[in-house]
């Protein structure tokens, strides 16, 4: 039974991770016309309004006004975005793309410090597959226009990924209730950043046939389904070794990229993905491990 929730958490985090991967391509999209901040509101507004019909009509609110759905609202959506998209107003891509992906280790150091424990094996997983994300990312060179404090700022969204990890994993609720209570929150904190973007800093709103093609994905996919997906994830792997798949979230934005734009990968796209792939297959193996160790357990107990 242990085994199958496994690989339906595996089929959940790795079909959410390319949606977010594809994400990438309609995100920029969307910021052409409409600041960062306004696109959060309205991506999670409408993913509220999606999610609202199968959540409120079976009167699950009880994750609604908990601490834990303010939080994760705040830190899995509000902060993320603020500190993703910013980042990217003042660094490139490739550097605020790797720094995000560092969310797996900072979690697994975040998990272990909560746990006291220690395993090598996860953190070598770790390391290697983020050293495949550099050579995905940069193809071996690095990239011009980089910028401290944007870097800095980037660190901000691995960060937030991983106190949203932690808070939605308290709660023990429908994870389709906790996927829009935290669609809710997220919107309802984000909304006095879009109302400074638009009446206090005058940024340009336009919106037209891409940005709403954006707007659909990033609302439908992206954030209703994308994020009770995780959700799942989450509750079927735990906190600690869901946040690795996102290190297979670039490797579906580059096959996007190739699909979409006719973009050929280079060598070292391939070299990247076979880091990336070791990485996880080490970390797995170790899940493997524990969920073997933890019915060992069970069957020592039941004998006495």
């Amino acid at each position: 039974m242990k085994n199958n929730r496994s690989v339906l958490g595996l089929i959940f985090l790795l079909t959410t991770s390319a949606i977010w991967g594809i994400s990438y391509i309609f995100t920029k999209i969307a910021v052409e016309s409409i600041p960062p901040m306004t696109l959060a509101s309205i991506r999670f507004f409408l993913a509220s309004v999606i999610l609202s019909f199968f959540v409120l009509r079976k009167r699950r609110r009880g994750f609604l006004l908990s601490k834990e759905a303010m939080l994760s609202g705040l830190f899995g959506v509000t902060l993320y975005f603020f500190f993703e998209n910013y980042s990217l107003k003042l660094t490139n891509p490739s550097d605020a793309a790797l720094i995000v992906s560092s969310a797996p280790i900072l979690a697994i150091i975040f998990y272990d410090m909560l746990e006291r424990r220690f395993n090598i094996i996860e953190y070598l997983g770790s390391i290697s597959a983020f050293v495949g994300l550099f050579f995905i990312i940069y193809g071996g060179q690095f990239s011009e226009g980089s910028s401290i404090l944007g870097n800095i700022i980037a660190f901000g969204a691995a960060i937030s990924w991983v106190g949203y990890t932690y808070f939605f994993e308290k709660h023990s609720n429908s994870t389709a209730s906790g996927t829009f209570a935290i669609s809710l929150w997220g919107m309802i904190f984000a909304i006095p950043f879009a109302i400074l973007e638009i009446f206090v800093f005058k940024m340009p709103v336009s919106i037209n046939s891409r940005a709403i093609t954006g707007i659909l994905y990033l609302a439908f996919l992206a954030s209703a389904i994308g994020y009770f997906m995780w959700g799942m994830g989450i509750k079927l792997w735990g906190g600690k070794y869901s946040t690795i798949w996102i290190y297979t979230i670039p490797i579906f934005t580059v096959l996007a990229d190739v699909i979409f734009l006719n973009n050929v990968p280079t060598f070292f796209f391939y070299l990247g993905a076979s880091l990336v792939a070791t990485g996880m297959i080490l970390v797995i193996i170790q899940r493997l491990k524990n969920i073997r160790g933890y019915k060992e357990n069970l069957s020592t107990q039941s004998r006495h």
